[in-house]
């Protein structure tokens, strides 16, 4: 039997799977708030309408495999609360971009980092990902410590004018991780994610 595409993960309080319709509130807490968008690369959304769009692409996989997103939910009530993906993936480099988002309401609880571990564990050892960048705005302090607790260095940077966002332009910074790099003292939580 062939592997799903979009695999559920299990972590202690998480169950990151595939989107469906049903997540629209849950992403629009995070796609719809101009704050919690004002580091990404697009802006915040302006109608449940559009994140419904959003909904519909993220539930799609491309061929073969270049992006690929993973709805946030709760364990218990499988209410969605946030996203975790990754893009711009080069199979023969064995390399990806990771992007995440958390609905402001789940800050400061630790869940990114439980996602994150179990999310990075499948890349290096189901996608055989040799190495995983985030790419993150100068400003984003929250997420470049996030990263920085998952053993991620900073390579690089700031890129200026690297994204553009309506009429402006943000600067980034690299940040990268090698498989063989990874830390086995920042696991808080299970890192080996468990498949359904």
């Amino acid at each position: 039997m062939a592997k799903p595409s979009c695999p559920e993960l299990l972590t202690q309080r998480l169950r990151l799977r595939q989107f469906q319709p049903r997540d629209v509130d849950g992403l629009h807490a995070c796609f719809g708030d101009v704050e919690a968008m004002r580091y990404w690369n697009f802006p915040a959304c302006r109608s449940k309408a559009e994140t419904t769009r959003w909904i519909e692409i993220l539930a799609r996989t491309t061929s073969p495999h270049s992006y690929q997103a993973w709805a946030l939910a709760e364990k218990r009530s499988d209410r969605c609360i946030g996203l975790v993906n990754y893009h711009h993936r080069e199979a023969h480099n064995r390399r990806l971009e990771i992007g995440y988002i958390l609905a402001p309401a789940h800050h400061r609880q630790g869940l990114m980092t439980e996602a994150l571990q179990a999310f990075m564990a499948f890349c290096f050892d189901e996608l055989h990902t040799h190495r995983i960048e985030a790419m993150i705005s100068p400003d984003n302090l929250a997420s470049i410590r996030l990263v920085e607790r998952l053993g991620f260095a900073r390579e690089g940077g700031p890129l200026r004018d690297y994204w553009r966002v309506g009429e402006q332009y943000r600067d980034v910074l690299i940040y990268g991780l090698i498989d063989s790099d990874r830390k086995s003292e920042v696991t808080r939580a299970p890192t080996m994610p468990h498949r359904k």
